[in-house]
């Protein structure tokens, strides 16, 4: 139960970092309002981002695991310190309205809470047995075990004498242990509560942004949105869709990549199609496609599809030939990995575990 309740305060603790990651790059100039959820929602892709920055070299070089928490430990704080300082201006001018906001929308927000709790309490005490489940939980666990990173076969034990590409670029499962090493927290009390946790609360939270947007604001209207989707989600569970992946598959990266990458991009659109020459809105579009293959290699096929069939008709409804441009510039990320992966596939080239 003690470490039910820590694995719970990290779920917490996971949202607090995403928000200080976000609050890097939110604007702060001018009379704009600070965004809690859109903070969160941009600084979850930019620290994953970050993350396989740092963690890509150190896996590529052949070094261990405690050489990554080490380092990666010692970077949150800073970030964190950092993103701290340079918002606290725009954070205090914000405090007074947020502090209003929170008055005048406390039954809504609160509803959306309990909602949120509801959900989370039912998938977790799920019991998720699909292979790819038990691979994110092994993989957590090989690399504690063996202070590696992607070196042995999470299924077998096995030592791999090379990367497989399909998890090289995709390093989701390495932050877990990353946070399991530092906290000393069982890999599957991680992944089935932490997680699951923070993939079903940034899944409403998506949802809760795109009703405000759908409804001009309108909390009542957005409650019910958010609790209608939910709701769907539970009865739409069949073979491939996004509500199998948030209910019986939530800790891997396809489900974030279903229920809060895709649309997150949905989201992006709606903002665009408001305004369509905003730097802001096309710099958070292009976070997401740089941060989404850190969770799941299947993006570098999805995301590139989802922003031609959201994106590029917004040039045609905006008569902007330079939408065009944009959106190309978006998908150039997983374009490249993609293109990368065919040609380890073909045997082009390959990266092995140990030097030669």
């Amino acid at each position: 139960m003690i470490r039910a309740g820590i694995a719970v305060l990290l779920m917490i603790l996971n949202l607090i970092l995403y928000f200080f990651f976000g609050m890097l790059v939110m604007p702060k100039k001018g009379d704009r309002r600070i965004c809690v959820s859109e903070a969160v929602f941009a600084g979850f892709f930019l620290y994953y981002f970050l993350f396989a920055l740092v963690c890509i070299p150190i896996m590529y070089k052949w070094r261990p695991l405690s050489m990554l928490t080490g380092i990666w430990g010692t970077a949150v704080p800073v970030i964190c310190a950092v993103s701290f300082i340079v918002s606290f201006r725009s954070l205090k001018k914000n405090l007074p309205a947020f502090t209003e906001y929170l008055k005048k929308n406390l039954p809504y927000l609160a509803a959306f809470l309990v909602i949120t709790v509801v959900m989370v309490i039912i998938v977790v005490c799920n019991y998720q047995f699909t292979l790819d489940a038990a691979y994110y939980v092994a993989n957590v666990t090989t690399s504690l075990q063996t202070d590696t990173l992607n070196i042995y076969d999470p299924y077998t034990g096995a030592w791999q004498d090379h990367f497989e590409m399909r998890y090289f670029f995709a390093v989701f499962p390495l932050n877990d242990a990353v946070f399991c090493s530092i906290f000393k927290i069982h890999p599957l009390i991680w992944c089935k509560t932490t997680i699951a946790g923070d993939a079903i609360s940034l899944t409403n939270l998506v949802l809760f942004m795109t009703g405000k947007r759908l409804f001009k604001g309108d909390h009542a209207k957005t409650l019910l949105f958010v609790l209608f989707a939910d709701v769907m989600n539970f009865f739409f569970i069949t073979i491939y869709t996004t509500s199998t992946f948030l209910l019986t598959r939530t800790y891997e990266g396809k489900s974030l990549l279903a229920n809060v990458v895709l649309p997150g991009v949905f989201y992006i659109y709606m903002r665009l199609s408001e305004d369509q020459k905003s730097l802001y809105n096309w710099g958070l579009l292009f976070l997401v496609a740089i941060g989404s293959p850190v969770l799941s290699s299947s993006s570098n096929m999805l995301i590139p599809a989802m922003i031609a069939v959201t994106i590029m008709p917004l040039c045609i409804l905006k008569r902007d030939i330079t939408v065009i441009f944009k959106s190309l510039v978006c998908m150039l990320p997983e374009v490249i990995l993609m293109l990368t992966y065919v040609a380890y596939v073909k045997g082009k080239f390959v990266f092995y575990t140990y030097p030669r």
